[in-house]
C-alpha cells in the first residue's frame, strides 16, 4: 500500500457524518447501528469505546440509543476519556450497559485480549457485544500479504499513523471474545474499500481475477473489509 492509500484512511475519503469525521471503511458505521438494532430490536443503553470523532456515536442516537461514547484522546467534551490498555472507570462509562460496541479500536490498543476482558466486567449476563477489526483474511488483504509481506491497512505505513499495532484474524478475535467470557459467537463481515477513479477500476478488476482462480468472499455488508464479531455475555 502506498503512502497516499494510508492516508485517504484517515481522512475525508472516509466521509462525515453530521459533520464529524468518519475513521473507518464505507458502510462499517452503518452495520456496526444493523448489529445493534439487531441485538437490541427495542433499543437500550451503548458504551462506545474507540469513538474517535464521534460518528458512529451520532448514527446510534439518532437510531434510538442512549449512548455513552469514549476515547484515549476526545476531541469534544461529551466524549469521555478512555484508555483501553489501562482503564480507568468513571460513574459515567462503568454502566450499567445493555451492549457495548467496540467499533475499528481493537487493532490500536496493545492486549486486545484485556481491553475484551474489561468491557465484559461491565457487562451482565445476557448483555450483548459488537466488536470489529480489519479482515485480514479478505481477498485484497490477503493479496497484499502476498506481494508487499503485510495485510491492508497494516504495515510499516500504519504502524505509527493510524496506529494499526494489532492484526487479529477472525479465528483469533473470536477466540479472545469467548475466554474473555462471552458465549454466542457470531462472525460477519462488512465494510468497502474507499478507492475511486482508476484505482477503483483497478480493485474491480483485481477482484474479478481473485474470484477466477477461487480466492472468493461472500460478505454479509458490502465487501466484508472487515470483520464483525457478535456476542453475549455469559
Amino acid at each position: 500500500m502506498t503512502a497516499d492509500e494510508g492516508t485517504t484512511t484517515r481522512t475525508a475519503a472516509t466521509g462525515t457524518y453530521q459533520g464529524h469525521g468518519v475513521h473507518a471503511a464505507p458502510g462499517v458505521h452503518e452495520y456496526a447501528v444493523e448489529l445493534a438494532r439487531r441485538a437490541l430490536p427495542d433499543g437500550g443503553r451503548i458504551l462506545e469505546v474507540g469513538a474517535g470523532c464521534g460518528a458512529l456515536a451520532c448514527r446510534l442516537r439518532d437510531a434510538g440509543f442512549d449512548v455513552v461514547p469514549t476515547d484515549l484522546d476526545p476531541p469534544h467534551d461529551w466524549i469521555h476519556r478512555l484508555d483501553l490498555d489501562h482503564p480507568e472507570w468513571t460513574e459515567e462509562t462503568r454502566g450499567p450497559f445493555d451492549l457495548v460496541m467496540c467499533v475499528e479500536t481493537l487493532e490500536h490498543v496493545e492486549n486486545p485480549r484485556q481491553v475484551l476482558r474489561s468491557i465484559r466486567s461491565l457487562l451482565r449476563p445476557g448483555d450483548r457485544l459488537v466488536v470489529s477489526t480489519p479482515n485480514i483474511t479478505h481477498p485484497h488483504s490477503r493479496l497484499k500479504m502476498f506481494l508487499r509481506g503485510a495485510p491492508f491497512i497494516f504495515g510499516p505505513g500504519h504502524y505509527h499513523q493510524p496506529g494499526h499495532i494489532s492484526i487479529l484474524p477472525d479465528w483469533m478475535l473470536t477466540e479472545h471474545v469467548r475466554l474473555a467470557g462471552f458465549r454466542d459467537v457470531e462472525v460477519t463481515t462488512g465494510g468497502s474499500t474507499w478507492y475511486e477513479g482508476r484505482r477503483r477500476l483497478a480493485h474491480r478488476i483485481e477482484t474479478a481475477l481473485l474470484w477466477l482462480i477461487g480466492i472468493r468472499h461472500r460478505a454479509d455488508s458490502g465487501e466484508g473489509i472487515c470483520t464483525f464479531v457478535t456476542a453475549v455475555a455469559a
